[in-house]
């Protein structure tokens, strides 16, 4: 895209693709129809299309006059026809637009980075609400008497996932701001696009994870991501002393939450007998 003659005109025509794409394969993984998979297919398809569409009139409405009269091409014969023939060599440096094409570029993949960001949020609830109430469910299984052994689907109260949404956004407004100056500026430098980039494929991995009811973690596959877009700009594009600080705390977070529960547990059978 970037290579293109006219960036500008180039991301405001690869976004409704890009739109279409996305939302047909989260309508497709997450509302399938019970009736059939052409049925499902068809509502993709027809959300897909719907997305495309309005994502497509907000973009035109917004941006009709750089996209016409106000883009600034080269002129004739400005153009380095020899550079313009080199091929892009992955992790390799790109000359980007310049001046109005870079503000094209910008606005449309803003647009679409909204719509990747509330990709990722819901993801992050699909998957990190799940892993919070995951023992939650248990314990109301044995209240109960009803069991997780007997292969039916668990029957949650909406309050109490509306408590485990609840406590996501408590503690993104209490201690939030850090996690993401860290995965926003000290990892690598994001834009836009890259940012877009990032945020689509961890949503798309955490989503399809989530489907398969696999418990990942939302916050390591964005951080992943982000390593990502950095990467195919050049090995030192990215930090590596962030990035080592944020290896080490995996690589911590583990034990010590494993060694809390043993400890925790320990305190409730003294305290707690009849819970043996």
């Amino acid at each position: 895209m970037y290579s293109a003659p006219n960036p500008g005109q180039a991301a405001a025509t690869a976004a409704p693709i890009a739109v279409f794409l996305g939302a047909a394969a989260l309508s497709f993984t997450v509302f399938p129809s019970k009736a059939s998979i052409g049925m499902a297919a068809a509502q993709a398809l027809g959300f897909g299309f719907l997305a495309a569409i309005v994502i497509n009139i907000v973009i035109r409405r917004q941006l009709g006059d750089l996209l016409g009269l106000f883009s600034e091409l080269p002129a004739e014969g400005q153009v380095d026809e020899k550079a313009s023939k080199q091929p892009v060599k992955f992790m390799g440096k790109v000359e980007g637009p310049k001046g109005t094409q870079l503000r094209i570029v910008y606005s449309v993949f803003g647009y679409l980075q909204v719509l990747s960001a509330c990709f990722m949020s819901f993801a992050h609830g699909a998957n990190d609400v799940a892993n919070a109430i995951g023992p939650i469910s248990a314990a109301l299984a044995i209240l109960h008497g009803t069991g997780l052994n007997t292969g039916a689907q668990p029957s949650m109260p909406i309050d109490v996932l509306a408590w485990g949404g609840f406590g996501i956004v408590a503690g993104l407004l209490v201690w939030g701001y850090r996690v993401i100056a860290t995965i926003g500026e000290k990892i690598t430098e994001l834009t836009p696009t890259r940012g877009f980039a990032a945020e689509f494929a961890a949503a798309t991995v955490v989503v399809l994870a989530s489907r398969m009811g696999l418990p990942i973690s939302a916050t390591h596959t964005l951080v992943g991501a982000v390593m990502g877009v950095g990467f195919a700009r050049g090995l030192n594009s990215v930090r590596g002393e962030v990035v080592r600080e944020i290896v080490a705390s995996w690589m911590v977070t583990i034990p010590v939450g494993a060694f809390l529960s043993v400890v925790y547990t320990f305190i409730l059978i003294r305290l707690i007998p009849s819970i043996v």
